[in-house]
């Protein structure tokens, strides 16, 4: 995949270095939104970005008749807009979270250890997160970019 960027950046950075930084600007806007819009359904179905699954939650020994797993797909909050942030300027885009769900994205993305919870009598309970890659290029993303940018190149 390196390669891939390799060529398109060779190309990409002649052609837009005759274009204005306010059209450089909404270039990387418009790439940052399609990238954030494909991470966040990929977010939400549970696929990493090379298509692979990630890993369930952990089954937890949860009290007063709980079913022990919390139900329905992980990261709600996270690919939500308002944190899933788009950072576009005439240079580049960068698109990633903020606020307290970055330390939370970070734990899955790195599968770093982390506070969960607390116990009954209030100790606190840690674990290691199984490494889930949140945010990443699929091969239709690329083809998307390069879409993006030929299409506005030519207006």
């Amino acid at each position: 995949m390196a390669e891939g960027f390799a060529q398109l950046e060779a190309f990409l950075v002649r052609e837009l270095e005759k274009l204005s930084p306010a059209r450089r600007r909404r270039i990387a806007r418009k790439i940052g939104m399609e990238l954030r819009k494909s991470n966040a359904k990929r977010i939400a179905d549970n696929i990493q970005p090379d298509g692979s699954a990630m890993q369930p939650r952990k089954k937890r020994d949860l009290k007063a008749g709980k079913d022990g797993i919390k139900k329905g797909r992980m990261f709600r909050k996270l690919r939500l807009a308002r944190s899933f942030k788009i950072n576009a300027t005439r240079g580049g885009v960068s698109v990633g979270f903020e606020g307290i769900v970055a330390h939370t994205a970070r734990a899955h993305q790195y599968g770093l250890t982390d506070f969960v919870g607390r116990t009954e009598n209030g100790k606190t309970v840690r674990t290691k997160y199984p490494e889930r890659v949140l945010l990443g290029f699929t091969p239709e993303d690329l083809d998307h970019i390069a879409e993006i940018v030929f299409d506005m190149i030519d207006e």
